[in-house]
């Protein structure tokens, strides 16, 4: 495979191209007035009980103004990212943009993923964009903090930025892994900030990403997610496509390459990616929100999927709290693809999705970690009041 590293496309326009790709989809999907004023109930989906529901991504964002590094990029990321949780909240649960637009703390995280929905675990993901935000929008002390008071609750993947000299990344590597962290999060793009030119690195690159991947296996970490396909347009962005990965993959085989945003583009090219390299998942960061807004563009990336890629390694992502996980989740237990698609799922398969797979790669016994989780305070809240109102403290403040 072969893949350009001619062209980098600049931050300001990789954020438009991202916002034009949200635009078409919202301006496509015009997601339907039931939705628009969906109503929630306390009460547990019927369905519930039946799935571990462990989300492969979750953050704590820092969208406060102060740490907008460069403010007009910071500040068209986030008007993106705002009108995605619009479109994929209720009326009635919607924040304001200055209620979403603050520093997330993670007690009020791990309170909107496990009070108010069916989450029974997650993956902390932590982001090194510190080209944009000073912290790198999700902090490593946050997901450190997550993991070190929840760790049944919660796993983490720590950011690392390859833009930084090898031993500077091999010392933040040390840090990561003597925080407790199950895994590695990378960006593969960046606003360098002395040139002011955007910039790139390759997941097949031997000098600067295979010394990296060697370094983390020899510490015992395993899964490796990386951002990719968001804002995607061919050549000018080559290093948020997955030509990379095929190299890469077959180079580490012990390694698992998590691709972050699998289904949001390139159906067909992910799951050639994946028939050929056994350890790549899709994290399907992004298209879960479709099956709110967008039904018709969920079930053609589910008909590539279902029938073109292994099952065990579909991976539910819901990017929660910035879209809510209440709805995505009780929107999945319920979905089916229309009779007339090629293609059926079972409830054996949703469960796969929802959080088998993951936990299977982190080693967890679904049953018994849920057993375990039945006694801690989230779990005993739940079993007295049923769920919790969506965002009803980012609301009222």
């Amino acid at each position: 495979m072969s893949h350009s590293k001619e062209k980098h496309i600049s931050r300001r326009r990789a954020l438009q191209a991202m916002g034009a790709v949200g635009a078409g989809a919202l301006a496509a999907a015009k997601a339907p007035p039931a939705f628009a004023s969906a109503e929630w109930t306390p009460t547990p989906h019927p369905m519930a009980e039946e799935f571990f529901v462990f989300d492969g991504v979750a953050h704590c964002y820092n969208h406060s103004d102060i740490n907008r590094r460069i403010k007009r990029s910071g500040d068209k990321a986030l008007d993106v990212s705002y009108s995605y949780h619009a479109w994929s909240t209720p009326e009635r649960y919607r924040m304001t943009p200055e209620q979403y637009n603050r520093d997330w703390q993670p007690e009020e995280v791990m309170d909107v993923m496990f009070l108010e929905s069916h989450t029974d675990m997650m993956v902390m993901h932590s982001t090194p964009i510190y080209d944009v935000f000073w912290d790198g929008l999700i902090s490593n002390e946050k997901g450190a903090f997550l993991k070190d008071k929840y760790p049944e609750r919660v796993l983490w993947y720590g950011a690392l930025d390859l833009f930084d000299p090898l031993d500077a990344v091999k010392a933040k590597i040390d840090q990561l892994v003597s925080q407790g962290a199950d895994g590695i999060k990378l960006y593969p793009t960046r606003t360098n900030l002395q040139t002011r030119q955007s910039e790139g690195w390759f997941m097949d690159d031997k000098k600067q990403a295979f010394p990296v991947f060697e370094y983390l296996q020899s510490k015992g970490v395993r899964d490796i997610a990386t951002h990719k396909l968001v804002g995607y347009t061919g050549p000018e962005t080559a290093a948020l496509g997955i030509d990379d990965y095929y190299e890469a993959a077959a180079a580490f085989p012990d390694l698992t390459f998590h691709l972050v945003h699998a289904g949001w583009l390139l159906f067909e090219e992910a799951a050639e990616l994946m028939r050929q390299r056994e350890n790549v998942t899709a994290v399907l960061e992004g298209p879960m929100l479709w099956t709110i807004y967008d039904p018709d563009n969920f079930n053609k990336m589910m008909s590539v999927f279902m029938r073109k890629v292994d099952i065990d390694r579909i991976i539910y992502a819901s990017t929660a709290p910035n879209q809510h996980p209440y709805w995505i989740v009780n929107n999945f237990f319920d979905y089916q693809p229309p009779s007339d698609a090629p293609f059926s799922i079972t409830d054996e398969q949703k469960a796969k999705i929802l959080g088998g797979n993951l936990a299977r790669y982190h080693g967890i016994d679904s049953s018994a970690r849920r057993a375990l989780l039945a006694k801690d305070k989230y779990a005993r809240a739940k079993a007295a009041n049923g769920l919790r109102e969506p965002y009803i403290i980012q609301r009222s403040t």
